[in-house]
């Protein structure tokens, strides 16, 4: 396999590696889930495996979700499609990873996730389709979250059923409709992972876990299984749909149907089982894709944006500038806040106005928003003295020769 390598200890446990070469980070691909299926079958199949933990051979990440800069080929080909022939064909193509993660939850052997860094998106869905998930304690850069409808999706690796199953509607709606990324300890306290610990623990105990439960099963294919909270026709969780739907149009007005999607697939999908509910996700997931603001919002915030960040617009031969120094003209409300976000961000300010006392006006808004986040206890003094240290109130446009970039903000 190109993506994974599988080794299989003395006591029969798999250890899975995730490490795509020539990337910083692993993504999900056709050919990733393609070897995803590939180990399944080996795990499910030799009878000298027992169990198996998966994991990334990568700081980074575990897994950092879809590969979508992928699907230009996809919808390359369903173009020359019907409209009906276009829906099937997308389908198809986006229910593999159901087929995928499904098959590993259902394996009839005990698999451990054993994650090590950022997992989001579909390499948190990954997780969510092993019967356990221990992730670092000590990795300040971990985070877990399911971030699609930021992109103009929604999680369309079983996020929409899988989640909710495990710690509630609300809770769920709470990390998928505003796309947030929470710590282990967050994780931990609401039930996504099972442990935290510190990294150099982590694979010991995903094993030390495996070995523990050869009968493992996830909670939703259990026969008395009940969703977290109730589901859309308990008299508690009934409560939840009838707050989040108006509250989501509130916030969207309506211009932004991956949220919209995302309350139907849960809506819809707790009230049936498992298998149904991934296929109403992926029904959705399909005609979510094929809506342009879905397209343009793949297009505008996520690949546009990584060519940008990569340099995609610098001209050749020019090498990366850094800004270390910048002036601000006007030091009164656009001036005071340009030099707040900058001095926050590690840049030296020459806060220029035409007298002095301006000039240091402007200064003290940076040390009232400091102030308050001392109180509240989000900074400690000495760095806020650091941050505020870094702003020169002055009259003297002289301070400008040596700036990296000069704002007019009069």
């Amino acid at each position: 396999m190109k993506h994974f390598t599988l080794k299989t200890d003395k006591d029969g446990i798999a250890l899975i590696t995730f490490n795509s070469p020539d990337v910083s980070m692993n993504v999900l691909s056709g050919e990733v889930l393609g070897e995803i299926l590939e180990w399944t079958d080996e795990v499910a199949a030799n009878d000298a495996i027992k169990g198996a933990v998966i994991t990334s051979g990568k700081d980074s990440a575990f897994c950092a979700g879809a590969d979508l800069s992928g699907l230009g080929s996809i919808f390359g080909e369903a173009a020359k499609l019907s409209a009906d022939e276009r829906s099937a064909m997308l389908y198809t193509e986006f229910f593999k990873i159901h087929t995928a993660f499904r098959k590993l939850e259902t394996c009839g052997k005990p698999v451990a996730a054993a994650i090590n860094a950022l997992a989001l998106g579909g390499g948190l869905e990954i997780t969510l389709a092993c019967h356990y998930r221990v992730a670092a304690s000590d990795n300040p850069k971990l985070k877990l979250g399911l971030p699609e409808a930021m992109v103009g999706v929604l999680p369309g690796g079983g996020g929409t059923q899988r989640l909710p199953r495990l710690i509630g509607a609300m809770n769920a709606f709470d990390l998928m409709l505003q796309g947030k990324q929470i710590t282990a300890d967050k994780a931990l306290a609401l039930g996504v992972i099972h442990a935290a610990v510190p990294g150099a623990e982590l694979i010991e105990n995903a094993k030390a876990w495996v070995k523990a439960n050869p009968e493992a099963k996830q909670p939703w294919d259990a026969d008395k299984f009940k969703i977290p909270g109730g589901g859309p026709y308990h008299p508690a969780g009934a409560q939840t749909f009838m707050g989040v739907s108006p509250m989501v149009r509130k916030n969207t007005y309506g211009n932004y149907p991956a949220q919209r999607y995302i309350l139907s697939c849960v809506y819809e999908g707790l009230q049936l089982d498992i298998d149904a509910g991934l296929r109403i996700e992926c029904r959705y997931f399909t005609k979510l894709m094929q809506r342009p603001e879905s397209r343009n919002m793949i297009r505008s915030i996520f690949l546009s944006k990584q060519a940008l960040d990569k340099g995609g617009r610098r001209p050749a031969g020019q090498s990366k500038g850094e800004i270390k120094k910048i002036a601000v003209i006007g030091a009164g409300f656009m001036g005071a806040g340009v030099a707040y976000v900058s001095a926050m961000a590690g840049i030296e300010v020459a806060l220029v106005d035409v007298d002095q006392s301006a000039a240091e006006k402007g200064k003290a808004f940076t040390e009232g928003e400091l102030g308050k986040r001392v109180q509240r206890k989000k900074m400690d003094q000495a760095k806020a003295d650091g941050i505020l240290a870094r702003i020169t109130p002055t009259t003297d446009y002289s301070v400008m020769k040596d700036a990296d970039m000069v704002i007019e903000a009069v």
